[in-house]
Formats: structure tokens, C-alpha cells, sequence
């Protein structure tokens, strides 16, 4: 916004303001905050309505969600870093309702996956990237995290990846937006992410 940079990228949509700037951005491909629970867990589905109430700590055991009679495990981001993934769920499942105090914070999605990993009644959400075996997507309220429901925003937690430069951008970042366009940015952009093409 400042012309500090000739490219920036976002991951999250533009807000109101954001938009009302002069610049020019182009989605690339999406991204998703999945929520995933131990491979292990029966639970395959949840509402938005389920998942508010298991992150701020009003539902407590599975058995209120159709699982097994276990208690919830919460593992989340630390909340104090105010990473992105971690406000956009908070933004749009929670309804900016406080996170439930006992959860079991860590520092970075790699250990969030690690975490949910050693703990067959925990529930984590992180982005798709962060897919392992032994760990498994729940659908949010009848929709998963599929390339055709994140593109459609069909999927409450879709994230487009975006290009952001300024309104009269600089003729090398222009070039790169369009070659991240190309069958041949996309199949890059396919590697880790949902293409937009």
C-alpha cells in the first residue's frame, strides 16, 4: 500500500478497505484452514456451530459431537503470535468468541500436526498443506476441504492466495502474476495448493 514493495502476497481475502486502495491483485490458487482430528476418531463431520463450541470450550467431550466418550483435546497456534490461520478461524468459526484457556498451544503448524498425531482425541485446524497420514479433515457442516468446494467458497474456511501490487505495477511483477497464471505457474501453485485454473 505504501509502494515499499513491487509484490506482495496474501493469503486471506482483501478486506473493505484493502480494496478501496489503489492497487491491482489476482488470486493464484487457494489455500484452507482444515480441521483435522486423529485418523483414528469416528467423528467425520461437524457444524460450524460444533466447532465454536469446541474451541472455546462449551463442548468438552466427543461424545457431545457423536464420538467416542473421551475429552476434547484442543491443540491451537499460540494465540499471543496472532498468526494468520489462527484469526481467520477465530474470525470465522468463532465469531471472535475468546479461545477456551486449557488448550494445549504450540508454536508453529508443523508441531500442531505432531501434536494431534500423539493424541487420538485432539482436533487441530491448520491449513490443507499440513495433511499427514494418521490425521484426518472433518467436513464443516456437510462440506470438505476438496478443490471444488474451496474454489466455489462452498467450504466455510477457504483461503485465496493472492498477488497484490500497486495500480500501475511494476512491469516485472506484472510479468510474474502472469506467469503464475500459466499452466506452467499453476502446475507450481498445484504442487502444495489448490490452483485457481
Amino acid at each position: 500500500m505504501r509502494g515499499a514493495a513491487p509484490l506482495a502476497g496474501v493469503t486471506r481475502g482483501l478486506t473493505f478497505v484493502e480494496k478501496q486502495q489503489r492497487i491491482y491483485y489476482q488470486t493464484i490458487g487457494y489455500d484452507a484452514i482444515a480441521v483435522y482430528v486423529h485418523s483414528s476418531n469416528p467423528v467425520t463431520s461437524l457444524s460450524k456451530a460444533a466447532l465454536k463450541g469446541i474451541f472455546t470450550g462449551r463442548i468438552r467431550n466427543w461424545k457431545e459431537v457423536g464420538g467416542r466418550d473421551a475429552p476434547l483435546v484442543v491443540i491451537t497456534q499460540i494465540w499471543g503470535a496472532r498468526r494468520a490461520q489462527m484469526v481467520d478461524f477465530h474470525d470465522q468459526v468463532m465469531d471472535r468468541v475468546a479461545y477456551l484457556e486449557d488448550r494445549r498451544e504450540v508454536d508453529r503448524p508443523i508441531h500442531q500436526v505432531a501434536a494431534l498425531l500423539s493424541e487420538p482425541h485432539g482436533i487441530t485446524a491448520t491449513s490443507l498443506v499440513e495433511e499427514k497420514p494418521g490425521i484426518r479433515a472433518v467436513t464443516i457442516d456437510g462440506f470438505s476441504p476438496d478443490a471444488r468446494s474451496v474454489r466455489s467458497g462452498a467450504y466455510l474456511l477457504s483461503r485465496p492466495m493472492l498477488l497484490v501490487m500497486p495500480a500501475r505495477p511494476d512491469p516485472d511483477a506484472r510479468r510474474f502474476v502472469e506467469f503464475m497464471l500459466s499452466p506452467e505457474g499453476q502446475a507450481i501453485v498445484a504442487r502444495k495448493f489448490i490452483p485457481v485454473r
